[in-house]
């Protein structure tokens, strides 16, 4: 799975360049959908974690939490010339693919990567981390109606959607865990579309972290459907989860669930 995320993410690597390459002043300067960021800021952000990804030197301090830290690199770069901001993540974008695909082999691939808040994981699932990402961010963020530029949308394909659900589900029990402490039965989540798959968060049962197994257990007191796409936009809370849900069982758990989970 690992190495469809290193296709997946050359893929929006390359849709992600040809959209910036065709913007026109306007157009990077116009809001993105995300609170205070131009579209250009968008995209040198994208470029400056990719940079400290290839040169750990420049990575951004995230002793602040992995949101806040992300504003003083993009604050930094808005007084580059668009051209600078394109090239860094150009440049840089590539080079991490190639790291990324480098990555898929034992013993690297199986080696342990912290990530701060966002959990420790192998290594080989670098390159789901960084798809999802590029995919949030354009869809999300950089394309109508939520954003601002107006293209057509690259393909929800399966190398694009796959590694991006599985990079959510594995990054949920680290990233909301403390707000799931509540959890005292199952709750499945039923993903439909190219990244389709059913998954089954558990209480913790005294261990640190809820835990997210594969498939829908039967003994589930409430179960969750929606398509993958839509998922990276509630499963981010840049949507409400209400509008693109469907919940059968313990609606109030199920509720309680949806509102705790928030992937970064």
């Amino acid at each position: 799975m690992s190495q469809l995320g290193v296709e997946g993410f050359r893929a929006e690597r390359a849709a992600i360049l040809d959209i910036a390459h065709s913007l026109g002043n306007e157009e990077w300067n116009a809001p993105s959908d995300c609170d205070g960021w131009a579209i250009r800021d968008v995209i040198a952000h994208m470029g400056s974690i990719l940079h400290g990804v290839v040169d750990p030197s420049v990575m951004p301090d995230l002793t602040a939490g992995t949101e806040k830290s992300m504003e003083a690199p993009v604050a930094e770069r808005r007084a580059r010339p668009i051209a600078d901001v394109i090239d860094e993540y150009e440049t840089f974008s590539g080079q991490a693919a190639d790291a990324f695909a480098a990555l898929q082999e034992p013993p690297l691939a199986d080696t342990p990567l912290p990530m701060g808040e966002l959990g420790t994981h192998p290594m080989s699932m670098i390159a789901s981390t960084f798809l999802f990402d590029a995919y949030c961010h354009l869809r999300n963020d950089i394309l109508a109606p939520n954003g601002s530029v107006v293209r057509p949308e690259p393909p929800r394909d399966e190398e694009r959607l796959r590694p991006t659900v599985e990079w959510m589900m594995a990054g949920l029990p680290w990233m909301c865990s403390d707000k799931l402490g509540f959890l005292d039965r199952p709750v499945a989540l039923r993903i439909e579309g190219p990244g389709s798959g059913a998954w089954t968060i558990h209480p913790r049962g005294g261990e640190a972290m809820v835990v997210v197994a594969e498939g829908a257990a039967s003994d589930a007191a409430a179960s969750v459907t929606s398509n993958d796409h839509d998922f990276v936009a509630w499963g981010t809370k840049r949507r409400p989860w209400r509008d693109f849900t469907n919940v059968t069982g313990d609606e109030q758990l199920a509720a309680r669930v949806l509102d705790a989970i928030k992937i970064i």
